[in-house]
């Protein structure tokens, strides 16, 4: 009857344009890929209309690594070797960025490289209020989608009339939003 979920594509684009920003909008970006699931596509998507704003940034290559860390480990140092002048990391999952994050941290010379992630998991919200090359991720708001999800049910069982698709929006979260959050009790 509808599809509630987070806007995949608009989280894509924050995720293109965070990246985008913080490699000085140029050079060589990947991202670490896991074509077969559609909210991954959508992901995609958003990124790379995000980076089409940005002539002198490059998306060299997808990899798939179907949302595994040691996959997407393994892709990331292969990736790394192939292109030295890579500046930027689009992980569609966190699994996806932590493992590019820990083939960074083991490649000399990989420093440089920014990763932008996607779930905001608190694995990866550690590694981005610690400063390392994780620097952004894509966070989700599920209790805003069951809300959503109940009050639609809601109205549909009451004779409404509900759209085909709601979208719930997403954000980004950096160093500075994450630093400005309320500590966990």
């Amino acid at each position: 009857v509808c599809h509630i979920a987070s806007d995949n594509k608009q989280g894509g684009r924050k995720a293109g344009e965070y990246l985008a920003q913080a490699i000085g909008g140029q050079g060589q970006v990947i991202v670490i890929d896991h074509p077969a699931v559609t909210s991954v596509q959508d992901r995609v998507a958003g990124f790379e209309e995000a980076l089409r704003k940005y002539p002198k940034i490059e998306l060299v290559e997808k990899p798939p690594a179907e949302g595994q860390r040691s996959k997407a480990r393994d892709v990331a140092a292969n990736k790394l070797i192939e292109f030295p002048q890579l500046r930027g990391i689009f992980g569609i999952n966190d699994d996806s960025a932590l493992g590019a994050l820990a083939a960074c941290e083991a490649t000399k010379g990989a420093e440089k490289i920014v990763i932008v992630g996607y779930d905001a998991t608190p694995e990866a919200r550690e590694k981005i209020v610690k400063g390392t090359q994780l620097k952004a991720d894509v966070v989700q708001f599920p209790v805003k989608m069951g809300l959503t999800t109940i009050e639609t049910i809601d109205k549909y069982l009451r004779g409404e009339k509900v759209p085909n698709q709601i979208p719930i929006e997403v954000d980004i979260l950096d160093k500075a939003k994450l630093s400005k959050e309320a500590p966990k009790q």
